[in-house]
């Protein structure tokens, strides 16, 4: 699976793994296993906890001892040969909140031999719609910040990804993450890594993503491993199991992360995705694996959606075609082979690629504009309780209340979508005839996309490439060159020569209406006479004056 945007260089990568991961097939406990080495922060940080450890092991009676292992993502990049600052630290027989209360004493009692002032703890509580199962501790060693927790165990019902969780063992906690290659523990104490899932490290050489139980429970228990573990495919260009990523494909998997999974949650993933290096490994995973009618619905609130299938019927059913009908699906499909033609894009369309590598913002917009053309000119109605101006285009609300971004980009990505057939009507216009369309004509038109015409251009134009439409790449180069070189690129930052309160003077008139007409004339002449004058404005506006009053 290739992606233009930067694919993670395989080869050094896959030596890395190979130094790293180098052990003989034979059976679990004889292998040999990998080392982590750790910086000579991480090995304070390390030395200060297993002495902590020890003292407690000989002061305390208990009936099992006091370990520590490093979770996560830490062990994974560590193995990567990735730097990692992400340290969560797994507590075997007591909550992480008690053990950094300890811990803090123990700093106050040996504050000479550590140097270390026991820094503040922070409770971070449970909050299951943000992942969070357990209560956290967090704090600080050697200025790190660290978090504990306990190992635990998770038993899921069919109707929620909230799990009933409790203590568990080392395999327990292994068994419940998402991938074998991010349940690999490093026992501090042993300064050794354990591989509990016993494919762990093999499918990290391999560079396979596998669930450590069969992945149909794994998902049903909560399906936002599904995107999890498509994230993690395109962050690291790893392959998924195939028996994991026909799993995904399952339809009741399907509804349980419509019903199960809250859209904060798929907003966080996906934001993730999208402004990764290589986005489209992501997006193409979305589209195989059917996940895109969950992915990029525009609304969750039954109510509202039970209220425009009554009230808004047409586009409704307009909207529940292209998910029920996978014409949003086929869609992406042709959206991600038009942009993994990374040859014919740089070749063709140097510019987007530029302007793709060199803004996540850019890149986004792009992205998302693209994916959710087939919405354009579709309307929901987003507040039951007002009677007019109460819809808005369906883009607006997917980005918005389905993915949880930000306003002012669901707005902007909603413009985009809705102006492509409009976009193209000018671009063809102007090729067709030059003269039919004025300087004027064209920078209103620009401006009407507050600065983001390079947005619109690009889409409209990537859309026509993926209608197979290939005649249409020199005439969109020529507008965009004409509206270059006839310096409109900025033309939504352009304001009137002449400010108000000068006209105000100049006028001997009182503010009102007629002040906003005439600095949309002036805007007008200005675009038409790049080098006029503020004088020869002034006279072209006293001209003006008796038609706007």
């Amino acid at each position: 699976m290739y992606s233009y945007f930067k694919l993670l260089n395989k080869s050094i990568i896959q030596n890395k793994l190979q130094t790293i991961i180098c052990y003989r097939t034979m059976s679990t406990s004889q292998k040999r296993l990998p080392a982590i080495q750790l910086t000579p922060l991480e090995s304070k940080i390390c030395t200060l906890l297993n002495e902590f450890t020890s003292d407690y092991n000989a002061s305390n009676n208990e009936a099992e001892a006091l370990e520590l292992r490093i979770t996560g993502g830490w062990v994974r990049d560590k193995l990567l040969g990735s730097q990692s600052n992400d340290l969560d630290i797994a507590v075997n027989i007591m909550s992480g909140e008690s053990f950094a209360l300890k811990l803090n004493d123990y700093l106050t009692e040996n504050f000479r031999k550590y140097n270390v002032e026991p820094h503040s703890i922070h409770k971070i509580d449970k909050n299951p719609e943000k992942s969070k199962h357990l209560e956290t501790a967090t704090t600080k060693l050697f200025g790190v910040e660290v978090d504990f927790v306990n190992l635990r165990s998770e038993e899921y019902t069919d109707d929620s990804r909230i799990p009933t969780v409790e203590f568990g063992t080392p395999k327990q906690d292994a068994l419940r993450r998402d991938a074998t290659l991010n349940a690999l523990f490093y026992n501090i104490g042993k300064n050794e890594i354990e591989d509990l899932t016993n494919s762990g490290l093999q499918d990290l050489k391999d560079r396979t993503l596998r669930t450590p139980l069969p992945p149909r429970k794994t998902f049903l228990d909560d399906p936002l491993r599904i995107l999890r573990l498509i994230r993690f495919a395109s962050r690291y260009n790893f392959k998924l199991d195939p028996e994991t990523l026909e799993t995904m494909k399952d339809s009741d998997i399907n509804l349980a992360f419509y019903v199960k999974i809250s859209r904060e949650r798929i907003g966080v993933e996906m934001e993730k995705i999208i402004d990764g290096e290589t986005p489209l490994i992501g997006i193409n995973l979305i589209q195989y694996t059917h996940i895109d009618n969950v992915i990029f619905h525009w609304h969750n609130d039954n109510t509202i959606v039970d209220f425009n299938k009554t009230n808004n019927t047409k586009d409704f059913n307009l909207i529940s075609e292209i998910y029920d009908n996978s014409v949003l699906n086929a869609h992406i499909k042709d959206v991600v082979k038009v942009l993994n033609n990374k040859a014919k894009l740089e070749n063709d369309i140097p510019i987007l690629y530029s302007l793709i590598k060199k803004s996540p913002a850019f890149k986004r917009i792009f992205l998302l504009g693209f994916i959710l053309l087939p919405f354009q000119n579709l309307k929901i109605i987003w507040n039951v309780k007002k009677k007019v101006n109460n819809k808005i285009p369906v883009t607006e609300s997917i980005v918005k209340d389905g993915l949880k971004f930000n306003k002012n980009e669901a707005s902007l990505i909603a413009l985009i979508v809705d102006s492509i057939e409009h976009y193209n009507e000018i671009v063809t216009k102007f090729n067709n005839d030059r003269n039919s369309l004025s300087r004027s004509e064209i920078g209103l038109f620009l401006r009407e996309f507050k600065g983001n015409w390079q947005v619109v251009h690009f889409v409209t134009l990537l859309n026509q490439l993926a209608s197979k439409n290939e005649s249409c790449l020199n005439n969109y180069s020529n507008f965009y060159n004409y509206i270059i070189e006839s310096d409109l690129k900025d033309c939504y930052d352009l304001r009137p020569l002449i400010n108000g309160k000068r006209l105000l003077t100049l006028s001997g008139m009182k503010p009102g209406p007629w002040m906003g007409k005439i600095n949309d004339l002036a805007i007008v002449w200005q675009l038409e006479h790049p080098d006029g004058t503020e004088d020869q404005l002034l006279e072209h506006l006293k001209s003006l004056l008796p038609t706007v009053i």
